[in-house]
């Protein structure tokens, strides 16, 4: 049996994967995790590699939505990440470089254990003087990794070859504040911790292989985008954008993978047992579950089949903070293994957040809840005209343009309704709209349009969750200082529909509320489940649907914008239609909301 990386990281999940996984990988259209035949291993892996590019995208993303990614979209990026390492490891170290974006061509060791045969397929392997090196290259930013401070000063020091080192392995001085951001590194689970545990993995198949060479230097990287990357605006003679070699940071985790040693070879006993087994009885879940999370176990939609649909434990609000029993806090996990997993099986006494004392209200009695005092309040900081509007953006991995950096949320739509007074909008003709056409920088385009739209009469510009049109009004200010004061001005105006809906503490305290008032939820209904998503809650106060619209999310509006190059002229004009439809339906949905909530009061 032979067993990938990828494939262990799921079987060290839960004592049942393996056996649901034997169930499942009968079925013709199954992707194993383990198997006989090494095609299908290296496909398993490829496919691995582009699920970095998905929690890279939302880890950047301020959007509650988390769908699958259209891989074919992206690819061609991941690819030239891998060279762009390439290009940069061979700037920076010495001797042979072996590497391939494809599994397939890949270096490799295999080592064997218990009659299994483990495999691991390096992104890089550099053969020096002094040993291996080996790069496990990660299509996602330094970002999580430079926030990593310990006394207000990052645990890692960056030398000349734009490496990270941590301060422990240069004998700098440390403390405990320090030892508690290293011990990230060995959660598995989390976003630090997930990337050093693949190379870990690595390196432990590696030199436990007949074809290691024992008694040698190895080092053992992460290679991953440079968060502080600014692109400069260079292209080629074929217009392609031209990089330096500082785009990718390099992470020495030779230490980190030294001390996880002894753990991989835990788990890999762990997974021999759970083969060897093959138990598919129910286990406790956990955060190993990774539910609603980008890399959500495949089998949740049968380990969680024993929570009830929008009124579960995990429905209540902030529910991550657990639930307290006198001055014992209970995890939402603990609660669940122990038999509460419907909303109301929680004795109400444990309900500490009046939130959730809310939420428990309206599944008790059916009825949804409203604050109309403070629906009204909101609703009156409202200036006519309002401007409702949103961006689309696409958060190409690579910047594409000048002042863009790696994972740069790049605008190349807008959507904007004008309501001149309350509830006076035309849905067709009062919508303007920028859709960009092409791939070309249309940035000062879409600014123009922007500002001849939105004039600077002090109304209201309205938009659901507003840190993303803050951040990106605020970036284009600064990428265009021409139109700074008008775009600052705007993002001065912008007023949240999600205040409304949800609440907003500081805009409520300076309302007047008391901090208690102020942090209530305004509106609650059974069906919302928990989440304030736009999509949620357009159907809860109109009759509008995104279902039958070619366009029906962010995400497949990006990929439609991505592909543009691949279009024939005829597929073009109905994309490019789907997508002006698309982020109209969304400034419409806001117009829509903000009349039945006025309506309500």
């Amino acid at each position: 049996m032979k067993i990938s990386k990828t494939g262990f990281i799921n079987l060290i999940r839960c004592n049942r994967f393996a056996a649901l996984e034997e169930i499942n990988r009968h079925k013709e259209e199954s992707l194993v995790t383990f198997t006989d035949n090494m095609e299908d291993l290296m496909t398993l892996e490829n496919i691995a590699k582009r699920n970095v590019l998905l929690d890279s995208i939302y880890d950047l993303d301020d959007s509650e939505d988390r769908k699958d990614l259209h891989f074919e979209v992206m690819q061609p990026y991941y690819n030239q990440v891998e060279l762009l390492t390439a290009k940069a490891v061979k700037k920076h170290f010495k001797g042979e470089f072996i590497y391939s974006s494809d599994t397939f061509k890949q270096a490799s060791f295999s080592m064997e254990k218990d009659g299994y045969q483990f495999y691991c397929f390096l992104d890089g392997l550099l053969k020096g003087e002094k040993g291996y090196s080996v790069f496990e290259t990660k299509a996602t930013t330094s970002r999580k990794y430079l926030k990593m401070e310990a006394n207000k000063e990052s645990i890692f020091v960056v030398d000349e070859n734009n490496i990270l080192r941590l301060k422990k392995d240069l004998n700098l001085e440390t403390d405990n504040k320090y030892e508690a951001q290293e011990r990230k590194f060995f959660d598995k689970y989390s976003d630090v911790g997930s990337y050093v545990y693949d190379l870990a993995f690595q390196r432990f198949v590696m030199e436990n292989s007949k074809d290691f060479i024992q008694g040698k230097d190895h080092k053992y990287y992460l290679a991953l985008l440079n968060y502080d990357y600014i692109f400069d605006g260079r292209y080629d003679e074929n217009n392609e954008p031209i990089y330096s070699e500082d785009i990718i940071m390099f992470i020495d985790f030779t230490s980190i993978t030294e001390r996880y040693l002894p753990i991989i070879e835990r788990d890999m006993r762990q997974v021999i047992k759970n083969l060897d087994t093959m138990n598919a009885n129910p286990v406790p879940l956990g955060k190993f579950c990774q539910y609603n999370k980008n890399r959500e176990c495949k089998f949740t939609d049968v380990c969680f089949a024993i929570l009830p649909e929008k009124v579960s434990l995990l429905n209540y609000l902030d529910n991550h903070h657990g639930f307290k029993e006198n001055n014992i806090r209970h995890s939402t996990y603990d609660l669940i293994n122990a038999g509460y997993h419907h909303m109301l099986d929680i004795p109400v006494e444990w309900l500490t957040r009046e939130n959730n004392l809310i939420q428990r209200q309206v599944v008790e009695t059916k009825k949804p809840y409203f604050n109309y005092g403070k629906i009204t309040a909101g609703i009156n900081e409202l200036k006519y005209p309002i401007y409702h509007l949103d961006f689309e953006s696409f958060p190409c991995p690579l910047p594409r343009y000048r002042g863009e950096r790696p994972y740069a949320q790049s605008l190349f739509q807008f959507s904007v309704h004008i309501e001149k007074a309350p509830g006076v909008c035309d849905k067709e003709k009062d919508n303007y709209y920028f859709l960009a056409s092409d791939h070309q920088d249309h940035r000062e385009n879409l600014i123009k349009q922007l500002l001849a739209v939105i004039k600077p009469d002090g109304g209201s510009v309205c938009v659901y969750n507003i840190a993303f049109e803050k951040t990106r009004i605020r970036e284009l200010g600064e990428l265009f200082p021409q139109y700074e004061n008008r775009l600052t001005d705007i993002a001065n105006r912008l007023f949240d529909l999600l205040h409304i809906v949800k609440t907003n503490g500081p805009l409520y305290r300076r309302l007047g509320y008391s901090e208690r008032e102020a942090k209530k939820i305004n509106f609650y209904d059974e069906r919302l489940g928990g989440s304030y998503s736009i999509k949620v809650v357009l159907p809860l106060f109109t009759n509008l649907s995104y279902g039958d619209l070619n366009i029906s999310d962010g995400e497949q509006a990006f990929s439609a914008y991505a592909k543009y190059p691949t279009l024939s002229e005829e597929e073009f004009l109905i994309t490019y239609q789907s997508l002006l439809e698309y982020c109209k339906q969304d400034t419409w949905a806001m117009v829509e909301i903000l009349k039945s909530l006025r309506e309500l009061t």
